[in-house]
């Protein structure tokens, strides 16, 4: 009888240590191995209807990125590629990249983005629209 406990408690007991294992690693971890350049803010905002063309794209990222191995680039409808392809830096920290525009129609422009971490080179990347209205 004590074998037949000891079966029935043995699968319990291994997922409880599956459960408890992943906080237990990461406590002995940096949390820089966990760190990651996310999309924190972009100007225009995703979805954005602007009655003005915007000048520029600015993307505002959660840690700071590495610019010569990161990109931006913004297409029309068509999917043909707008931006002035000027990637700068900016500001002090490191977390923001733009790109120049040229006028712009009206019409829907999407962004694409890619940023590598500066402090531990993982490549994060997405993308998001925005509209130019027509006058």
């Amino acid at each position: 009888m004590m074998k037949f406990r000891f079966r029935r408690a043995a699968p319990f007991a291994a997922v409880s240590l599956l459960w408890l294992l992943p906080p237990l690693v990461s406590l002995g971890m940096p949390a820089a191995a966990f760190a990651h350049a996310y999309l924190r803010a972009s100007e225009p905002t995703n979805e954005a209807a602007l009655k003005t063309a915007p000048k520029e794209v600015a993307i505002e990222f959660t840690e700071a990125v590495a610019p010569r191995l990161s990109g931006i680039a913004v297409e029309d409808g068509a999917g043909a590629r707008v931006d002035r392809g000027d990637l700068h830096p900016e500001g002090q920290e490191g977390t923001r990249l733009g790109i120049g525009l040229p006028p712009l129609k009206p019409g829907v422009y999407t962004v694409h983005w890619h940023a590598v971490a500066a402090d531990d080179g993982h490549k994060t990347a997405g993308s998001f629209r925005f509209t130019v209205l027509a006058p």
